[in-house]
C-alpha cells in the first residue's frame, strides 16, 4: 500500500491531466495484488489487518475527493447530491438489507 501510495505520488502531476485518477489506481492495483490478480495477499489466515488497511484507504479516498469539489459547483448543481443522500443512500441502504436478509440469516 505504502509502495502504491508514493508511486501515485509521484506521477499524479502528469496523471492530472488525464482521465485516470486515484480510486482507479488504487482500485486496479488492489485487483492486481489480490486474490482475483496475483494473489499476493492471502486472505483466508487473518484477514483483519488487510481489512482494517482497505477500510482506511478507502476513507482516505472518499474524504479527498470529497474535499476536492468547489463550492460553486455544489450552489450550481447542489440539488444533485441533496437527491442522493436524501432519496438515493436511504433506497440503497433498504434494498441492500432486502438482498443481504435472505443470503445471509444470521
Amino acid at each position: 500500500m505504502a509502495a502504491v501510495t508514493a508511486g501515485y505520488a509521484l506521477f499524479s502531476r502528469r496523471l492530472a491531466t488525464t482521465a485516470v485518477s486515484a480510486p482507479m489506481v488504487f482500485t486496479g492495483f488492489g485487483v492486481a495484488i489480490g486474490p482475483v490478480g496475483l494473489g499476493l495477499l492471502d486472505l483466508e489466515h487473518d484477514a483483519g489487518p488487510v481489512l482494517t488497511l482497505v477500510e482506511a484507504a478507502l476513507t482516505l479516498i472518499l474524504f479527498t475527493d470529497a474535499m476536492s469539489v468547489r463550492r460553486r459547483d455544489l450552489r450550481v448543481g447542489g440539488f444533485l447530491p441533496g437527491r442522493l443522500l436524501g432519496i438515493g443512500l436511504p433506497l440503497t441502504v433498504g434494498v441492500g438489507w432486502l438482498l443481504a436478509w435472505p443470503l445471509l440469516p444470521a
